[in-house]
């Protein structure tokens, strides 16, 4: 039997200096970004030092419970930073992008790494490397979207959580996927 290929993508380049470049994680608490982040980790291009969460102010946070994300980023030792998005925003986009500027100006994030794997709904390009290229720091450098997973197949994904040992734990589950048959097809 074959091994199965480690969530294969495209490798990004994200810089060529000496130094790697401050990084936080996209952070739901989902399998996907947690992947993501162990991608990260091992790039040596990045030195991951946040988990960041966008999250709306003053509503039902519609993630993975705030308690479970809270007390993996204290397991990673990694703090976990929330970014609100304020109730009277009309412009989405802006308050990313200001709550993104504002990573980079307090921690000195230039690479912000999510678990995407494809668009969602009706989008053209990838929402978080969209708002990244807003964020200019006085250098004229852009802020950079690291995405390990993009275009990935999901199965080799779910193989190489497995083949790493994640713990991995239900907190929400979309009904329509959950069907009984198992990993092997079966």
């Amino acid at each position: 039997m074959m091994p199965r290929p480690y969530c294969e993508v495209e490798p990004q380049i994200i810089s060529l200096s000496s130094s790697p470049e401050i990084a936080a994680v996209s952070w739901t608490g989902g399998k996907d970004c947690n992947l993501a982040l162990l991608k990260a980790w091992r790039d040596p291009a990045l030195s991951v030092k946040y988990l960041i969460c966008f999250r709306p102010e003053g509503k039902p946070f519609r993630s993975h419970p705030i308690l479970i994300m809270e007390a993996q980023a204290d397991a990673l030792g990694l703090p976990l930073l929330h970014i609100i998005i304020p109730s009277s925003t009309s412009d989405y986009m802006e308050a990313y992008v200001n709550g993104l500027k504002s990573l980079k100006m307090k921690h000195g994030i230039n690479v912000v790494v999510t678990g995407d794997m494809d668009l969602v709904g009706t989008m053209q390009r990838n929402w978080i490397e969209r708002c990244c290229e807003q964020v200019i720091d006085g250098d004229g450098k852009y802020m950079k979207a690291y995405l390990p997973l993009w275009k990935a197949e999901r199965s080799d994904c779910l193989h190489s959580l497995l083949e790493e040992e994640f713990v991995i734990i239900f907190s929400c589950v979309k009904s329509p996927f959950l069907t009984g048959v198992g990993l092997d097809g079966g």
